[in-house]
């Protein structure tokens, strides 16, 4: 087995959120397909053990991340020196809702596992609130970068069109213009050379669903939640395991 391989996979195991990704990934395509048999009414043993396992990843995760809300009040004391006053906004109050969702969710596991007791309701709502914004604020700055990006291609184009007029001496010197990306071409281009941020954007609107789904905002399935959830945490393990594809700064 290839040695760049094993050291990449020693890394990735051995930090937290990606055992966390990974459990995460577990978690949602377990819910997407005890669905969907259940839909097709096959195996009903096998749907109630995979409705078993996503509940207890769920509860997992919970315990795995208790304390994982410093690290983004840690974060977000770093996203607010960003010299970008958009980057600094977003980030810094991302990593502070999402702090404060991770508080919830910790009251949320001690209720689950009998350590207190709690309104159930209350608490979830909550958490889904602050996790709703923390997601919102991100594909805010996902679009902004977009448009960053759009306007740069664009000012590119615009430069080389303007220099595109060269002289052909065997047609009398006349003027002549290269032609220049189609707007599907530059949008194909912004995407292959930018595939960070085309990532994080694709995880966040998968992302999305499931708060509003929670918060009662849209109807979604417990197999479409499994879905976006599998393919958001898919993104999630592709972005941890190769860091050149990890959104900068995130």
């Amino acid at each position: 087995m290839d040695s760049d391989f094993l050291d990449t996979l020693v890394k990735f195991n051995a930090q937290a959120s990606g055992r966390d990704k990974l459990f995460r990934l577990v978690q949602y395509s377990s819910k997407f397909c005890s669905y969907y048999l259940s839909k097709a009414e096959l195996t009903p043993e096998v749907v109630h053990k995979l409705q078993m396992l996503s509940s207890s990843l769920s509860t997992t995760r919970k315990f795995l991340r208790l304390g994982k809300s410093i690290d983004f009040i840690h974060g977000a004391l770093n996203s607010i020196h960003l010299v970008d006053k958009v980057f600094r906004l977003c980030l810094t109050l991302s990593k502070l809702n999402q702090s404060l969702f991770l508080i919830f969710d910790h009251i949320i596991w001690a209720g689950r596992v009998g350590l207190a007791t709690i309104d159930k309701d209350k608490w979830s709502n909550l958490s889904a609130r602050f996790w709703l914004v923390t997601i919102i604020l991100n594909l805010l700055r996902d679009c902004y970068e977009i448009c960053l990006i759009v306007l740069q291609e664009l000012k590119l184009r615009t430069t080389k069109a303007a220099r595109s007029h060269y002289k052909n001496g065997a047609s009398g010197h006349k003027q002549m213009t290269q032609p220049g990306l189609s707007n599907g071409q530059l949008i194909t281009k912004c995407v292959v050379e930018n595939k960070p941020v085309f990532l994080d954007l694709t995880l966040n609107l998968c992302d999305l669903v499931l708060p509003l789904e929670a918060l009662g905002h849209i109807k979604a399935s417990p197999g479409v939640q499994g879905l976006v959830g599998t393919i958001s945490s898919l993104i999630g393990i592709i972005t941890a395991w190769n860091p050149l594809l990890r959104v900068v700064p995130s």
